[in-house]
């Protein structure tokens, strides 16, 4: 009977988990490195005060609910900036 070979588990193969996993990951980084972006230019560049960058981030959460729940969608609001500032956001 041959040896059963042993895997090293540096090398084993990414289950179906994994890549989502690795997925949700990189979505949580990549929104993390977009609002450090954005809140460090409205405080730098635009001058918003701590309280007023606290209210927007209590927005930017009930605006979230509201996709989670289906009430709105990230289209409908890109649309929405686009028909009104022009923003063409990808």
């Amino acid at each position: 009977m041959p040896k059963k070979k042993k895997i090293n588990p540096r090398r084993r193969p990414a289950t179906a988990a994994d890549v989502i996993k690795a997925k949700r990951v990189a979505t949580a980084d990549a929104v993390g490195y977009a609002w450090a972006i954005l809140f460090t230019v409205l405080r730098d560049k635009e001058g918003y005060e701590a309280d007023d960058l606290k209210r927007m981030w209590a927005e930017v959460g009930k605006l979230s609910e509201e996709i989670n729940e289906g009430r709105v969608s990230v289209s409908d609001l890109k649309n929405t900036l686009k028909e009104e500032i022009g923003a063409v956001l990808t």
